[in-house]
């Protein structure tokens, strides 16, 4: 005989979906841990570039980053500003969440000081995944304006 029989066949289509399906689900692992770093890595730019322009001191102010669950926003001023043209908005993406703003004061802002670039806004940022909130990435920010 020298055909593959029903049962030979079927045993082969059970086998390719089981490791499809581990595939997938460790792709989707491998993607979630994925948007986190870069969701972080983001973030943290955000915050460098703040207090970079407020070192600067361009265009005579103070620079600051805002935090909500969905997104972090780079604004102008010592007050965010929902309606300000020049904000620059990073939104997370849907499966990641700001989970916890543990900022000095309580507030949602961290603010550079103009020339020096320190903040009275230090504290923790926590990222996490809405699917897993166990996988979380912080963000520390500094007194002295520095974050990693």
């Amino acid at each position: 005989m020298k055909g593959a029989t029903l049962l030979e066949l079927l045993l082969s289509i059970f086998v390719v979906a089981v490791i499809a399906g581990i595939l997938v689900s460790a792709f989707g692992v491998f993607r979630e841990s994925n948007d986190l770093r870069v969701a972080q890595n983001t973030i943290v730019g955000m915050l460098k570039d703040a207090r970079s322009r407020a070192i600067a001191s361009e265009s005579n102010s103070v620079y600051g980053v805002h935090f909500e669950t969905a997104k972090s926003v780079l604004f102008k001023g010592a007050a965010y500003n929902v309606s300000d043209p020049a904000n620059e908005t990073y939104t997370l993406s849907p499966s990641l969440q700001i989970s916890n703003i543990n900022l000095a004061g309580g507030t949602s802002d961290a603010v550079f000081s103009r020339l020096q670039g320190t903040t009275t806004s230090f504290g923790t940022i926590t990222l996490s995944s809405k699917n897993a909130p166990s996988k979380t990435r912080v963000i520390i920010i500094y007194q002295t304006g520095l974050a990693q």
